[in-house]
């Protein structure tokens, strides 16, 4: 049984690394995003609920992740020169 939940506009930006690295974690669970909503699906859904919460776990992460890179980076390049 397929899950279908909405991805806040907000999140967009960070749909696509974020299903890579879901699906990494889920193997054998599919991923399929269409416009707002992403529908999961596969033979090994067991907990719809907490598929839910690692694919949004995912998808916060990657945003937090793209948001702060620029900070680190600058930090690197403070501390060791370059």
């Amino acid at each position: 049984m397929p899950l279908e939940f909405e991805i806040a506009p907000g999140l967009m930006p960070y749909v696509a690394d974020a299903t890579v690295r879901f699906r990494y974690l889920n193997p054998g669970i599919g991923v399929t995003i269409s416009g707002a909503t992403a529908v999961v699906a596969g033979s090994e859904v067991e907990n719809v609920k907490d598929l839910e919460q690692q694919f949004m776990f995912c998808l916060y992460r990657q945003k937090i992740y793209s948001e702060t890179l620029p900070l680190r980076q600058a930090l690197l390049a403070g501390v060791t020169g370059r």
